[in-house]
């Protein structure tokens, strides 16, 4: 019989029959890269109407929440981490998001068709890359194998979801080649209620002169969610006996993508990635992998308010294109010294970060939102790993140097209201110089126990918004430091399986946002602690049924809200952290006899707490059932169907974002957006 490793929670098979490896990987694993294959699991299957990585996600790890912000491009929190204080990669290569408001976060940034796993690293231990400073959560994508393949699989869902992807590889011993291209379209999905995405926001704004402007037109009420076309390639190939050259490119490009919480919505979002890496193996004594790296991204991202009412009376529309671009390559040896798995490395970044606003009347009048800002790292690190008797040690550290150029352009602030043209001429650059580490340890009491112990520190600097977002950015922030302890405890009884891992993060200058005025937001640093555990259990009831189980809870708090309150003429006295999920969690019931799939889970959630001085909003607790039914049908054929939402609630997961440009004022709480209500989908796959 087969048993479940807990330190995987198994996988999602997004749109098609294959399957997609969520691997947890917790502090015991941060060792080398090629060890973390022991913490991976036997796969557990289901099936998902979504295509987007955050909600895939968000409805597999209870400590992974979703912040919506339309039917695709939604954002993901880790254990109360968002933003820059995460990373999220592919092929760990970074992919940065335009909007300025995270309409489009990295993890849009890929297709569910190209997925192979995805690796999910809690806490501040990682040291290969620049600002891991709760988290990461590194994408696989698939690898092309030998001979001749191919898959093709159709998905239709309700809201006139509609998608297409198709894949072909192929090669022989020496090289190997995939190409896939996947359509991607769906209307607006209805909440519980019955509303749609635009209904959402027309249903929170009276008809008065400061809101009606956001309204959604007439002629684009009914219009589609989001349009979008990804295509992509990945060549590897061997020379001679310890040689691997691989080789892709990755292209998104989404047109009409509805944001009803924002006062814009994207009429462009463009993603072009290009990835490198070639290995030696096996070079000398000392070199048991010599690995090179490098990688571009460049995400183009133009906001408007073409679907809005506008302005009266010139009903003008307004466009913001945005650039984000991130050139990064890293070099890095793997070698055994004495019994210890070792691996140094050098790595460098250089991030683009550029925005502009105009009116269509007139696109003369530049306003500059992001000031074309270079953020510049080179860093040097090592890890390492070792095996004493019982005992698993890893450790690592890392060395940064970050350079933050912004480009004072005065031509262009010339363009700009006085206080902008005030604000851009007083830019300044910003250095810093940081040093992360972490000590792990692991103890296998026995072949059933293990207790493990992790203690770390990690740093990430402010991001071009904090620092110049024209006119409200605050150019003497300092880096954030995380200090954090992880404390967990695996066992093995029979068929059940319970692991837990409790955690304390101490926050030094952490960047927060906060209203500084009843209507204008900024960013400060401060103090800050978020506390909290994850605990899973699953019991195979015999070799074809099981039942899967996993809870998460995490509280953060401002340790003092003098410094806060002394800059604000808000009072600032709630000592809760903005944005911290609540307690969650899954349960499920599970049937799979590798020709037949089926599940029916809970996922719930208790209400979120808030930090009421800086305007978040309360939202209830939920509680939704699913049900999921896939079929191998023979001759390359499967069959994936579900309903999520089964009994239609209303709810929603999280009210993310303070300060972003949200939609709100003349006494309206910002949008918190439903969730999808009661949906069906079905997913023919043919692979040969």
């Amino acid at each position: 019989m087969k048993r479940i490793s807990l330190l995987s929670l198994a996988a999602v098979a997004a749109l098609a029959s294959e399957p997609v490896t969520i691997q947890k990987i917790t502090v015991e694993a941060s060792a080398p890269k090629s060890d973390a294959k022991n913490v991976t699991a036997d796969e557990m299957v289901k099936f998902s109407r979504q295509s987007d990585l955050g909600e895939m996600l968000s409805n597999t790890l209870p400590e992974i929440t979703l912040v919506r912000n339309s039917g695709v491009g939604n954002d993901i929190i880790l254990r109360g981490f968002r933003k820059d204080n995460i990373n999220v990669t592919i092929d760990d290569a970074k992919v940065c998001g335009a909007c300025p408001n995270r309409m489009d976060p990295p993890a849009m940034h890929v297709s569910s068709s190209q997925i192979a796993s995805v690796e999910v690293q809690e806490g501040p231990f990682d040291v290969t890359q620049f600002g891991s400073l709760g988290g990461k959560i590194n994408v696989v994508t698939k690898d092309p194998e030998k001979g001749v393949h191919g898959e093709v699989s159709a998905t239709l869902g309700s809201f006139d979801y509609r998608k297409l992807s198709t894949v072909l590889e192929g090669g022989n011993d020496t090289i190997q080649a995939l190409v896939g291209f996947s359509r991607e379209t769906s209307g607006q999905y209805k909440d519980g209620e019955g509303r749609t995405l635009t209904e959402q926001t027309n249903h929170l704004l009276p008809s008065t002169p400061l809101l009606y402007p956001q309204e959604y037109k007439s002629a684009y009420k009914d219009m589609d969610a989001y349009d979008r076309n990804n295509f992509w390639t990945k060549i590897v190939g061997k020379i001679g006996d310890n040689q691997k050259l691989t080789l892709s490119y990755f292209g998104d490009r989404a047109d009409d993508v509805l944001y009803p919480r924002y006062k814009m919505d994207a009429q462009v979002d463009d993603t072009d990635m290009f990835n490198l890496k070639y290995q030696f193996l096996n070079l000398s004594d000392f070199s048991d992998e010599l690995k090179i790296e490098g990688y571009h991204s460049k995400v183009t991202h133009v906001m408007g308010t073409d679907f809005r009412v506008g302005m009266a009376p010139m009903y003008a529309v307004t466009v913001a294109p945005v650039d984000a671009t991130i050139q990064g390559a890293s070099i890095e040896n793997t070698l055994t010294v004495a019994g210890t798995k070792v691996s140094v490395g050098v790595d460098g970044s250089v991030r683009n970060w550029n925005g502009i606003k105009y009116s269509k009347s007139n696109p003369s009048a530049i306003n500059i939102l992001i000031p074309d800002v270079d953020t510049t790292n080179i860093a040097l690190y090592a890890k390492g790993l070792k095996t004493i008797g019982n005992y698993e040690i890893s450790g690592g550290i890392r060395y940064d140097d970050t350079t933050i150029d912004p480009n004072q352009n005065l031509a262009l602030a010339d363009a700009n209201t006085t206080v902008n043209k005030t604000f851009l001429t007083n830019m300044k650059d910003r250095d810093y110089t940081n040093i992360s580490a972490n000590l792990m340890a692991k103890y296998n009491y026995s072949s059933h126990t293990n207790v493990f112990m992790g203690a770390g520190q990690s740093m990430r600097v402010p991001d071009a918004k904090e620092l110049y977002w024209v006119a409200s950015g605050n150019t003497n922030l300092n880096e954030t430091v995380n200090r954090e302890i992880d404390l967990g405890a695996e066992h093995t009884v029979g068929n059940f399986h319970i692991k837990g891992t409790a955690f304390y993060s101490d926050l030094k200058d952490f960047i927060y946002q906060y209203k500084n005025s009843a209507a204008a937001t900024t960013w400060a640093n401060i103090d800050a602690r978020i506390v909290g555990f994850d605990l899973q259990g699953d019991y195979l009831l015999n070799s074809e049924w099981r039942i899967e189980s996993a809870m998460a809870y995490q509280k953060g708090t401002k340790k003092d809200t003098a410094q806060l309150d002394a800059l604000s003429s808000v009072v600032q006295s709630d000592k809760d952290l903005a944005e911290i999920p609540p307690l969650k969690g899954r349960i499920a019931l599970a049937f799979d006899n590798t020709i037949h799939y089926a599940m029916a889970e809970w996922i719930g959630a208790r209400y979120q707490t808030i930090d009421a001085d800086n305007g978040e909003k309360e939202i209830s607790g939920y509680g939704i059932f699913n049900l999921k039914y896939g079929a191998e049908l023979g001759n390359g054929f499967s069959l994936s169907t579900g309903i999520n939402n089964f009994f239609n609630r209303t709810y929603a997961v999280n009210n993310g974002y303070i300060g972003n440009e949200l939609i709100t004022g003349n006494g309206v709480d910002p949008l918190v957006l439903n969730e999808p209500g009661r949906n069906f989908y079905a997913t023919l796959a043919y692979k040969f």
